[in-house]
């Protein structure tokens, strides 16, 4: 045998091979990243945000990494990066030189690098960046002076140079968190990635994760160029954890509004302090407010909206109006939240007042704006008077439509009974997808949905059905059935923490001891369409109105006048002036219809989907008219 030849067949085993554990005539190329002696160390909960992560960092000219730690023999714990294919997967730096390791702990992406904590055996756990490289991996500053660490985390982007964080140093240490007895402060930070750009913003007493009543997505939210995080005033003693924000100045820098104004000890109210109202579920609403959920005595847990000032933060509706026997408002909640808004509407597990179950909720934060969806049938079994929970879980916007698990039924008397399984709805009608384990008693559930190069990818969490136990799946539009891509093992693949890295699948694979790699899944659909299905990975800070160019606010303006609304085929105007140019958008912003020069002041709609819409007219004096459409 030759050399070349034998050097070629060792580097195949010691990597693992191309379409090992890909399925037979499932297309694309899944490549096993990790040598045979490299472990990966990657959490298998169902999270955005974790101690040990997979973060994927970079811009659509740079293209994209993905960045986690991994740990061999000779080195420990390390920091690894990849480009999907098995030469570009490396360790980034022995960053504690030994064995030890450097625990690599709250990979977050900063712009085309990470920002993480790490403990190169001198410094205690502190603030490191990473580009990929080497060169680029190294101490970002030593905030606790006396090398006990600072233990950073909460690493959140604010705006194209800048990102918050928390972390402990001497004078915090000085604090205790009322959070937890006896445990120091962690003070919020910025940092433009530079030493001399690393200090301290504000003295509070910041919350990570805070309340956390299993947020999939994120603790700490960007809305625009300011951050929304969880916090209380260093003395402890004042509002409890509350909503706070930042724009990066300390000026800027305050509790948004007491919430919950419950007293904490009604024996000693003189104090002022009141109890935590448990904020959680957060979501950026396209740049314009945040959504979340909140606790108050009144009315328990229920869907709020914010736009970062005390008049603009409400409770968007009380949804369960009921009383407890305690006095306290019971709460209809709003949870398992979707990561991004879909049409307009933020969407989740909603309290369905009529019947007491909980099912398809969305707002689109106007206030008393809450809409329940149950599906094409009852919720009630029938003859029984069941009650039955749909439990969706968090959806992804996918082939126009918003995509995510529910269930459906369990009856299997019941011919609209499937148990737990895919579906998606377009804000009108909810449809099944997919019966993956037939009968009403077995159950799919769909876990991570996740969209990279026009394709939806999860996993499913099932115990029923065995053949489909934690394997990876993939549709490549809304009506075809779901397509098993991985066959690791007859027992579960062990698949998690899905993440697309500019159109490319990456994941991970593997229990707390056993099969811990990472793995990329090369795939491009044949209908491939770069106009809609192109990954929007860069960082978007501006609002609707913003990306469209409107200066004016999008609501409807006295000088429009749109007819008929509704409308089904077309729809007419009257406007001052010439009308050069008319724009429908949905909700999200999106251009759907595009008229230049429209002759006879009228535009055809009959190609669009049910829904509201926002027309946006300009004349040729370049003014710009707004109204609001309902198409039907």
């Amino acid at each position: 045998m030759k050399k070349s030849t034998f050097l070629f067949l060792f580097t195949f085993l010691s990597w693992g091979g191309l379409f090992a554990q890909l399925i037979d005539g499932v297309g694309g190329t899944l490549i096993s990243l990790l040598p045979a002696d490299v472990t990966a160390n990657i959490e298998t909960t169902q999270k955005k945000t974790k101690p040990k992560n997979l973060v994927v960092a970079g811009n659509d000219t740079k293209g994209y990494k993905g960045f986690f730690a991994a740990s061999d023999a000779t080195h420990g714990e390390e920091l690894w990066v990849t480009d999907g294919t098995a030469a570009g997967t490396k360790m980034v730096k022995d960053i504690n030189p030994g064995t030890s390791g450097s625990d690599v702990n709250w990979l977050s992406r900063f712009n085309d690098k990470v920002v993480f904590a790490a403990n190169d055996g001198t410094n205690g756990m502190e603030l490191w960046i990473s580009d990929g490289t080497a060169d680029g991996t190294k101490l970002l500053k030593q905030i606790h002076d006396w090398g006990d660490g600072s233990n950073p985390n909460a690493f959140t982007q604010l705006n194209e140079t800048q990102f918050v964080f928390r972390a402990k140093n001497v004078d915090s240490e000085t604090y205790v968190s009322g959070s937890a007895a006896g445990a120091p402060q962690y003070w919020l930070w910025i940092s433009d990635g530079t030493e001399a750009g690393t200090k301290l913003l504000y003295e509070c007493d910041t919350r990570w994760p805070g309340q956390d009543n299993g947020t999939y997505h994120y603790h700490w939210m960007r809305v625009g160029r300011r951050v929304y995080f969880k916090a209380d005033y260093k003395d402890g003693i004042t509002k409890g954890e509350e909503l706070w924000i930042t724009d990066g100045t300390a000026a800027n820098t305050k509790m948004i509004m007491d919430i919950n104004t419950e007293v904490m000890n009604p024996a000693t109210p003189e104090d002022g302090k009141t109890r935590n109202s448990a904020i959680d579920q957060f979501v950026n609403f396209y740049n314009e407010k945040l959504f979340f959920k909140a606790w108050t005595e009144a009315a328990g847990n229920e869907p709020w909206a914010s736009d970062g000032t005390a008049d603009g933060t409400y409770m968007i509706s009380d949804t369960n109006p009921s009383v407890g026997d305690n006095g306290l408002g019971v709460g209809g909640n709003m949870t398992e939240v979707g990561e991004h808004p879909y049409n307009g509407k933020v969407y989740g597990r909603g309290w369905y007042n009529e019947n007491g179950t909980i099912q398809l909720g969305s707002t689109n934060l106007e206030k008393n704006n809450f809409t329940i969806q149950i599906g094409n049938k009852s919720p009630l079994s029938s003859g029984t008077g069941d009650r039955i929970n749909a439990w969706p879980d968090p959806g992804v916007e996918f082939d126009g439509v918003y995509l995510f698990c529910s269930q459906s039924g369990t009856n299997p008397e019941l011919d609209y009974n499937y148990g737990g399984e895919l579906h998606y709805t377009d804000g009108t009608s909810i449809t099944l997808q997919s019966d993956m384990a037939a009968g009403a008693t077995n159950h799919n559930w769909v876990k991570e949905l996740t969209v990279a190069g026009g394709s939806a990818y999860w996993w499913c969490d099932v115990a029923q059905t065995t053949g489909n136990r934690q394997k990876l799946f993939r549709i490549d539009n809304k009506s075809q059935f779901p397509v098993k891509v991985t066959d690791f093992d007859a027992a579960g693949d062990e698949i998690h923490t899905l993440r697309n890295m500019g159109g490319k699948l990456l994941f991970a694979r593997g229990s707390t001891t056993t099969n811990k790699g990472v793995y990329c899944y090369d795939y491009r659909k044949a209908s491939y369409d770069p106009s809609k299905d192109a990954d929007k990975l860069e960082i978007e800070y501006r609002t609707r109105a913003e990306i469209l160019g409107i200066t004016e606010p999008t609501q409807p303006s006295a000088k429009l006048t749109v007819f008929p609304n509704p409308a089904t085929d077309q729809f007419s105007f009257n406007v001052d002036g010439k009308v050069t140019e008319v724009k429908v958008l949905d909700l999200t912003g999106r251009i759907v219809k595009l008229e230049s020069n429209p002759a006879g002041n009228s535009v055809y709609v009959n190609g669009l989907q049910k829904g509201l819409y926002v027309v946006v007219i300009t004349t040729s004096t370049k003014s710009i008219y707004t109204s609001r459409l309902i198409v039907k």
